[in-house]
């Protein structure tokens, strides 16, 4: 549980000195996208969100069946729901758009910006002949004011473009859209740009479709919000209203056709009365005078007076009847099946009516919804097995009204026998007389009723309600701006910082090498000697006496926990310096701890058995004197032929490798080089050898044998982690003893401590 919380420390310790080390990199995202937060803000117009809201006006909530269960909010408002989908319509859209003229979008340059003109645009162009990708395609036209006149330039996609010179706007301009006239609506500015965006009118409906977002407040609402958002408050705030002018009108006109067809049935029907009421009449002023009747009987007058009621009653049946079999001829009829029922003609049968105005309702949304579907869809398909269920409802409800009706007419006609009994003990002028007028008041009460239904259906188009109330005017929120300059800033500033910590994540991700010192002290199963700055000057040599920067200062550190980790009976040690692979700079650490050693007055043997790729001739710029690898194979060479001085100090001498022999691995298990090293502690106080890599090859491991400590040199950013674990690996397997990390190339300002200002 510690190593865990360890290893998180040092991980927000690495993450935090990375970030210091790239200070720059956040500096520069800062910059680069405040530059480009502000550049777009100077170019993009600023953005307002417009909404209103409106209420459906719903009478008939109570026939509903789920009505209730939608107030408890047990169930979806569908009539809202489809009032929705009417209001997102394309038909609706285009003649909003089509009253207010919104087809051009007409703007002009303001300092970066194009600020759009809605009411009054300063051009107005006549589309005179367009070509066929004018017709399909949209295209600008940008019109510059000169000395000289007008620069006309029209731009179609991106390829296609054109340019003109034209002295007047009011002539015919050809261009890559095809001939167009320019209208000036008002004096031009010659410091402004004017353009005209036409696009073809299914591409502007489908725009403004897309920017606009209509939706119920609630779930179970009859509240419905409608929203914008755009450059232009103002015409978004015009459209919006338009929308809902034009849904109420459309809403009225569909809702006008039920009465209209009722209109149109009752003035059928009074033509007919009145026709009949008219003969009636004419009957009985012939009646009267054929027979010079200048009044009636007193008993023909009692009868007469006592079946007033009954016909009355009589012409109420009649007139129900004729209702209820023109509502079934016309729902038997096939032409008919999408048209509306005639209602409020007066049918007085509840669950007649009831349904009459079910299937009204449900046919008037099927009307406002194949506006924008088509008659396969799954909505209208549902829609027509409904109108069907209710069609035949409605006819078995129209065959039991009208027995109904048969039955009362029976026995209102019983009753008008009666009363014709009555008429027998009159004379036979009387009794015709009697039967004549009937005949005429029963179609005076028809007409009568009729004519009533007419003005109460005429005061019903009259005073329709608008469907859709509005709650909340059409206004834009200035708080809504878009983009607002302090949040841009800001969110620039969050981008700027956050960019450049993920390029350093994903380096931090995919980086696997040692670049840090603690981090390695951590990883590294060992002692560690220290560390070595990167040397600036890319000299082999770094330490020399009397100098204290920050590499000898440095090696005197290592020298001095070198001679530490020695075991104190050893007398003239052989220390080996290695690495894992090649260029982590093995030969600089063996050269300057040799001279360090040599500095403090020791007598040192630097020996070069890096026999694959020796360096230390060319390190310490020598002549090719004496070779390692002649005297290990030629048992002639004497020690003394292969020492020679290395020029940087009197007490240490260097024995450079040589030629590259073609048996590196036998000349390093030779007898030879035992008697070598064992000559070399006689004369020597300490013996550094530089050795090759242990990835690459196992020389090194032939010279454990003679060796008292060994040195592994990693580098900063270059020795892969991987390299750390070999290393511990090889001290767990006991390969070589007395094993010690020295980490070299670290940068001079995390070196150490007071010698930043001294690197060298």
């Amino acid at each position: 549980m510690v190593n865990n919380n360890n290893q998180n420390e040092i991980d927000i310790r690495k993450l935090v000195r990375i970030v210091f080390e790239h200070w720059w990199w956040f500096a520069i995202g800062v910059g680069v996208f405040l530059s480009l937060g502000i550049a777009y803000y100077l170019r993009k117009a600023p953005v307002w969100t417009t909404d209103t809201s409106i209420m459906l006006r719903q009478k008939d909530m109570d026939a509903n069946p789920l009505a209730s269960l939608s107030m408890l909010g047990l169930a979806g408002n569908q009539a809202a729901e489809d009032e929705v989908v009417v209001l997102e319509s394309r038909g609706l859209l285009y003649q909003a758009i089509d009253a207010l003229e919104l087809w051009d979008a007409s703007a002009k340059r303001s300092g970066l910006r194009w600020e759009g003109e809605f009411r009054h645009p300063a051009l107005t162009i006549d589309y005179m002949a367009l070509n066929k990708k004018g017709k399909v395609k949209p295209f600008v036209v940008k019109v510059k004011p000169t000395k000289k006149g007008y620069k006309v330039k029209t731009k179609m996609g991106l390829f296609r473009r054109s340019s003109t010179r034209v002295e007047r706007l009011d002539e015919p301009i050809e261009t890559v859209a095809g001939t167009i006239r320019i209208h000036a609506n008002r004096p031009l500015s010659q410091d402004t740009t004017y353009r005209v965006f036409h696009a073809p009118k299914e591409l502007v409906v489908d725009g403004y479709r897309k920017d606009i977002q209509i939706s119920q407040y609630k779930k179970e609402s009859n509240v419905i919000t409608m929203k914008i958002k755009s450059a232009m408050p103002e015409r978004d705030q015009a459209l919006l209203l338009q929308m809902i002018e034009q849904y109420n009108l459309n809403a009225i006109v569909d809702k006008n056709m039920i009465a209209s067809n009722t209109a149109s049935f009752i003035e059928d029907r009074l033509n007919i009365i009145t026709k009949e009421l008219t003969e009636a009449e004419e009957a009985v002023s012939e009646y009267k005078e054929k027979n010079n009747i200048a009044d009636l009987g007193t008993q023909a007058q009692l009868v007469l007076h006592e079946s007033t009621m009954e016909q009355r009653a009589m012409a109420e049946v009649e007139t129900q009847l004729n209702l209820v079999d023109y509502i079934d001829e016309f729902l038997r009829d096939e032409t008919k099946r999408e048209n509306l029922i005639p209602a409020n003609i007066g049918v007085t049968d509840a669950s007649l009516s009831s349904g009459m105005s079910e299937y009204n309702a449900l046919q008037l949304r099927r009307m406002r919804i194949l506006r924008t579907a088509t008659e396969d869809n799954p909505v209208i398909e549902q829609m027509d097995m409904q109108l069907a269920t209710i069609r035949k409802n409605i006819i078995a409800t129209i065959a039991s009204v009208r027995e109904s009706l048969k039955i009362r007419q029976r026995s209102l006609q019983a009753q008008d026998t009666k009363y014709n009994r009555k008429l027998q003990d009159a004379p036979e002028q009387q009794r015709e007389y009697v039967r004549v007028v009937r005949q005429q008041k029963i179609r005076e009460q028809l007409y009568i009723y009729l004519y009533e239904k007419r003005e109460e259906n005429a005061l019903m188009l009259a005073a329709t309600a608008e469907p859709a109330k509005i709650l909340d005017m059409p206004q834009y929120d200035v708080r809504s701006q878009s983009p607002n300059l302090r949040k841009l800033l800001f969110l620039c500033i969050l981008l700027g910082l956050f960019f450049p910590a993920g390029i350093l994540y994903v380096y931090i991700l995919f980086n696997d090498t040692v670049d840090d010192a603690k981090e390695y002290e951590k990883m590294l199963r060992a002692p560690v000697l220290g560390q070595l700055v990167e040397n600036s000057r890319h000299a082999h040599i770094a330490i020399h006496e009397g100098e204290s920067t920050v590499s000898a200062e440095l090696f005197r550190l290592i020298r001095t926990n070198l001679r530490f980790m020695l075991p104190a009976e050893k007398k003239s040690p052989v220390i080996l310096v290695t690495s894992c692979v090649n260029g982590e700079g093995k030969s600089y650490v063996s050269s300057n701890t040799a001279l360090s050693l040599a500095i403090l007055g020791k007598k040192v043997a630097l020996v070069g058995l890096d026999i694959r790729k020796p360096m230390l001739a060319v390190y310490f710029n020598l002549s090719q004197k004496g070779h390692l690898t002649d005297y290990l194979s030629e048992p002639d060479v004497e020690i003394n032929d292969i020492i020679v001085p290395s020029g940087e100090h009197k007490n240490l001498d260097i024995i450079p490798c040589g030629t590259i022999p073609p048996n590196p691995a036998e000349l390093l298990q030779t007898e030879r080089l035992d008697a070598l090293f064992a000559e070399l502690r006689k004369r020597y106080d300490y013996i550094i050898v530089d050795t090759a890599p242990v990835a690459l090859v196992s020389d090194t491991y032939l010279l454990d044998r003679i060796a008292d400590m060994t040195i592994f040199v990693s580098r900063y950013k270059y020795t892969k982690t991987e390299m750390i674990e070999y290393i511990n690996q090889v001290v767990e397997q006991k390969r070589m003893h007395n094993v010690a990390g020295v980490l070299n190339g670290v940068k001079g300002m995390r070196a150490g401590y007071g010698y930043g200002a001294q690197q060298s």
